[in-house]
Order: C-alpha cells, then structure tokens, then sequence
C-alpha cells in the first residue's frame, strides 16, 4: 500500500462516519460509532504493546526505528498519539535526510518555525541558479516533511520563485556566434 491508497482508505472512512452521524435512528448512530471507536481502541492497544515491545533491546530498536520512519507506519503510529519519536525531532531528520538531494539541485533548506498546524523552511539557491524546477524542489520538500510529520497541517516554503518566474541573473543574451552555430543548417 502507499501513500495514495492510504489517503483512499482514510477518507472512506471519514465518509463512512459522516455517514453513521447522519443515521436517523438514534440507536444505530451510536452502535455504528462505538462499534468504531473499540476497533480504534484495539488496534491502539496492540500498536502501543508491538512499539514497546520493540523498545526493548538495541537489536529491536533499530527495527523500530526503521519501521517508524516509513511514511505509512508513522501516520497510524500518529493517528494512535503513539510515535515514539517527537515531531521535532523527525522534523529535523526529514529536513538532514533532504539536504544531499538538494544541494545537487544547488539549493539548501532550513527550518524557520514549527507552528500549531504547520511548519515554515527556508529553500535558498547555494549557486548561480537552481538545477531542478522550483516545483520540483518545492515538491520534493513538501513530500519528505509530510511523510516524517503526518500530523501538520500545511508546509510553507520561502525562497523559490513562484511558477513561471525567471530571475533575472538566469536570463542571459545569446552571442551571434552562438546563435549561429544553434540554429538549424
């Protein structure tokens, strides 16, 4: 399953409990949304005993530490309240994990500020122009802090141009020499 099915079987869900609030009969609503609620408390207990089990010993640990950082995992281990890693610090290596990437894109990023819904970072070109599309950096940022930290709301980043926008130290005029030898014989 990935990050897209995911999503599909979060928002049937929601639907399917939007739908049980709408039951007119009374009794049905509330056994639809308890029935709910002790799977969710279930599943939550079984998840919280599987990540303290897994807290044990080193060898387990590593193990946990793999499994928390797929982007999957670490949403329902959210959902639960049960991640044993603090936003911030996943926040943090999300943001580490990023930077190789691109500064072979010719850009860095930096955290600015983690808020009550959302999070703040600064991309900045480390050379003469960016390698990739700001879309794609832009893209690529948004992804790797959304799969660490689910549980934000929003990403807003500082620093790339908006679409369609050329800065004017990329446009640069062609020489005739240069014109003549591109243009087709």
């Amino acid at each position: 399953m990935d990050n897209n099915e995911f999503q599909a079987h979060t928002q049937q869900v929601e639907r399917l409990v939007q739908r049980a609030n709408a039951l007119p009969d009374e009794n049905a609503r509330a056994t639809a949304l308890e029935l709910l609620q002790a799977v969710m408390d279930f599943h939550g207990s079984v998840l919280s005993r599987i990540v303290e089990l897994l807290s044990g010993s080193e060898e387990h640990r590593a193990s946990l530490s793999r499994l928390t950082t797929d982007p999957l995992i670490c949403g329902l281990l959210v959902l639960y309240d049960i991640h044993p890693v603090p936003l911030e610090q996943r926040l943090a290596e999300a943001i580490e994990n990023l930077r190789p990437h691109l500064q072979k894109q010719g850009a860095g990023v930096e955290l600015l500020a983690i808020g009550d819904n959302g999070v703040r970072v600064k991309v900045q070109s480390r050379r003469n122009g960016l390698v990739a599309s700001p879309e794609k950096i832009r893209g690529r940022v948004e992804r790797a802090i959304l799969e660490a930290v689910p549980e934000i709301a929003h990403v807003t980043i500082e620093g790339l141009a908006p679409a369609g926008f050329v800065p004017l130290d990329q446009i640069q005029t062609a020489t005739k020499e240069k014109a003549y030898e591109e243009s087709p014989a």
